[in-house]
């Protein structure tokens, strides 16, 4: 890439870069704008509260002359602001000075209503009264003179319809911004601006921008010409076709011409036409409207005529932007209706789908539950299994040892008895069977082996059995006895044997005692009634 390529593209980049600066400035520039003109009674007021104070000081005036000056300050407020009222502080004054018999100020009243007939619309009745105006050394010095003459003459050229008037009316124009050069102080405010004006004219843009923007710059804040010259700014920038520049210097036009309540002023109906072509139609229909409520207060007909050109295409693309917005906002309402239909339909589909889904979880939660129980039961009948087999192995150990030793204990018996019976009389028979042990021996010995079969299966039961027992009524062990009578028969209890008929077969009691150690036992336990071996089965 060569260097001039890259030369181009630094000064691309940096215009772009001005560009969105200056845009950016425009924007807050323009809401500030639409503050101001929204509050723009604010500035009305200011200004009335100023005129009410000049009328005051007008009752206290002493002469004649006093009067006249202080009328000049009324007509310096009401041109731009109420032009009706300005032509009738224009006609006062000139009675004032026509009956001081003063030529200064009767040419200074004529001036006034020349100024005021133009801004009416009546501009050969202004060169009339311009006409009446005598040529004296200070008339020929005054700029408003001169200034008056160029303003109607640039009027009389917006409003001729042939080339010929135009022709004179630019002529005209050029003639008096010479002379207006040619009396003003150097660097003064009507030097400036009507040097600009004449290199416009002749096509010089950049140098009439660049001494104008200089002069601006260095203006006071509250300068009266303010406004004047940022709109000879835009108007300069239009000519370049430099319109963003255009632009910002109608803002600020627009934002001085407010702040200083003009009712007659060009800015903001021009800045309106520039937003509209930009495509800023609301905003450009808020400015044309405001301009045209000002142009109406300010009694100032000449400028119906700039708005009415454009107000009704402005007003017929608002239209037009209004009924866009609302057929979008009945689009927007249409698909939210759909959507909130669609929504609905969707709530109720779901809600169904969760009222299945809850019921599927709920039969799922109960045979969940079903389960549960069915494996908790499975477990403890596996419990109940182990536990019975548990006890099987330790019984039938106990029947296969007490019948081992019942057989070798007959098998002594039957060898002892046939060797007495080989050697021996009867009594020696007859003593032996009396040494023998009885059958209540056996038993008592049947049934501590059971005890301690028991216990040994269930260590704790004593103990627990107690617990289901009232306090007092527990029972206690002697020393060296396992299991009480009662114990015992809640033991086979424990053991699964729960008829009477068969715990007393076993223990060898009688059915009546087994039934009477049971209810003796009911009445000690916490719960009454039959549940304690429904307890002690769970034990």
């Amino acid at each position: 890439m060569s260097r001039y390529s890259v030369s181009i593209l630094f000064c691309l980049f940096i215009c772009s870069g001005l560009w969105a600066a200056v845009k950016a400035d425009d924007d807050a520039l323009l809401l500030k704008l639409d503050k101001m003109i929204e509050h723009r009674e604010v500035y009305q007021q200011k200004v009335e509260k100023e005129i009410a104070d000049i009328r005051r000081t007008l009752d206290y005036a002493e002469d004649d002359k006093l009067r006249f000056d202080i009328l000049g300050n009324l007509f310096t407020k009401y041109r731009s602001f109420r032009i009706d009222t300005a032509m009738i502080i224009a006609k006062e004054r000139l009675q004032l000075a026509e009956s001081l018999k003063d030529e200064t100020l009767i040419n200074q009243g004529l001036m006034n209503i020349a100024d005021v007939m133009n801004k009416m619309g009546k501009h050969e009745n202004a060169l009339i009264m311009l006409g009446k105006v005598k040529r004296t050394e200070d008339v020929k010095k005054d700029t408003y003179f001169y200034y008056l003459y160029h303003t109607i003459y640039l009027s009389c050229y917006n409003d001729a319809i042939d080339d010929p008037g135009k022709q004179l009316a630019w002529q005209q124009i050029k003639a008096y911004k010479d002379t207006l050069i040619a009396i003003s102080e150097p660097h003064s405010s009507s030097y400036v601006t009507n040097k600009c004006g004449r290199l416009s004219m002749s096509g010089k843009w950049d140098e009439a921008i660049r001494l104008l923007e200089d002069y601006y710059g260095q203006s006071a804040e509250d300068n009266s010409d303010r406004a004047r010259m940022e709109y000879l700014l835009a108007e300069l920038y239009l000519g370049k076709q430099d319109t963003l520049q255009a632009r910002h210097y109608l803002i600020l036009a627009s934002l001085t011409d407010i702040a200083n309540a003009k009712k007659v002023y060009m800015s903001l109906q021009h800045l309106a036409i520039l937003l509209f072509q930009e495509g800023d139609i609301a905003r450009a229909y808020n400015y044309i409207s405001c301009s045209l409520e000002d142009v109406n207060f300010g009694k100032a007909r000449y400028r119906f005529i700039d708005i009415a050109g454009y107000l009704p295409i402005i007003q017929a693309a608002n239209d037009a932007r209004i009924k866009a917005d609302e057929n979008r906002v009945l689009f927007s309402l249409l698909i939210l209706l759909i959507l909130v239909i669609a929504l609905v339909v969707a709530f109720f589909f779901i809600r169904k789908k969760n009222t299945k889904l809850l019921k599927v979880k709920q039969s799922l939660a109960e045979q969940n539950l079903r389960l549960q129980e069915m494996a908790g039961n499975l477990t403890r009948m596996n419990e109940q299994i182990q536990e019975s087999n548990h006890i099987k192995e330790e019984y039938i150990g106990l029947l296969f040892n007490i019948c081992s030793e019942y057989i070798y204990k007959q098998e002594n018996d039957r060898k002892a008895l046939l060797k007495i019976a080989n050697t021996g009389s009867m009594a020696d028979i007859s003593k032996t069977l009396r040494g023998q042990s009885s059958t209540s021996d056996d038993f008592k010995l049947f049934i501590s082996k059971f005890d301690t079969i028991f216990l040994s299966i269930f260590p704790n039961f004593v103990e627990s059995f107690n617990a289901l027992l009232k306090e007092e009524e527990r029972v206690q062990l002697k020393e060296g006895e396992l299991l009480t009578p009662e114990l015992r028969i809640y033991a086979l209890i424990r053991l699964g044997i729960n008829d009477n008929s068969k715990i007393a077969n076993f223990l060898h009691y009688s059915l009546q005692t087994v039934y009477n150690y049971r209810m003796k036992m009911r009445n000690k336990a916490i719960i009454p009634g039959k549940n304690l071996a429904i307890q002690v089965q769970k034990l």
